[in-house]
């Protein structure tokens, strides 16, 4: 995050800070991938022969169109879909931080429609928890580096629509751990946390979490208070309004 011109009083505001790690199995990527990157990636499986689906596909495709193997890969990569991860020249790929904060605020939603954390009356206003908690928790880094310059592989699958059938691949990477920054300038309670994190773990991160992937364990989750900070916003909540 850039520094702004408010930045010595962004403790003031944001008091609670929590230096957390996940440590995810596997996790996949969401992001369309440039499509010459997929048609370059399709060709190396062909010439290596790890990749006996898409062997059969473009062959089929090659049958049925009457088109030479390279035309058929053309084919094969426009009826594609290729979802990965985004990446840093320097540190390599990431996920966004905002993806990270989607997957709390899933896990809050979830964890208050199973009455693990009260629903009302939160804050000063008594909002629902799943309005308030968004409004006061952050994530603090735009990127979640995770630790590789490349995918551990791509998943393949075939889909079937009434337009044809189509292939899909997704990046993926396994057993990584991800670094990340929470604010708040809220309190919640050590159990409101384990309530919400341990929801999140099973809920999982990234793409593909209807299928089971993302899932993780948090592994770190150290809190430091600027105390004065937070006594003068408690005192002010305490304070009657004139």
């Amino acid at each position: 995050m850039t520094e702004g011109v408010f930045a010595d009083w962004r403790t003031r505001s944001f008091p609670i800070t929590f230096h957390g790690e996940i440590l995810v199995g596997t996790l996949v990527g969401g992001v369309p991938s440039d499509p010459n990157v997929a048609k370059g990636w399709i060709e190396s499986k062909i010439k290596d022969g790890n990749q006996q689906r898409i062997q059969e596909l473009i062959a089929t495709t090659m049958i049925e169109r009457n088109v030479t193997q390279a035309e058929a890969v053309k084919i094969v990569n426009d009826l594609k879909n290729l979802n990965g991860f985004k990446k840093d020249p320097e540190h390599g790929l990431f996920v966004e931080g905002r993806q990270l904060k989607a997957a709390l605020k899933e896990a809050v939603s979830v964890a208050v429609a199973a009455g693990k954390l009260e629903m009302t009356k939160w804050g000063n206003t008594r909002k629902w928890l799943t309005n308030y908690f968004p409004e006061h928790v952050f994530v603090v880094e735009e990127r979640l580096y995770v630790g590789l310059q490349e995918p551990t592989g791509v998943f393949q699958q075939f889909v079937h629509t009434h337009k044809g059938s189509s292939v899909q691949y997704q990046e993926y990477v396994e057993k990584v751990t991800i670094p990340f920054t929470v604010v708040t300038d809220h309190d919640f309670t050590d159990k409101d946390w384990a309530m919400i994190w341990t929801t999140g773990e099973l809920q999982g991160l990234g793409a593909s979490r209807s299928q089971g992937y993302g899932t993780y364990t948090v592994t770190k989750w150290e809190k430091t208070v600027d105390e004065k900070a937070m006594a003068a916003l408690k005192k002010k909540a305490e304070t009657p309004a004139k």
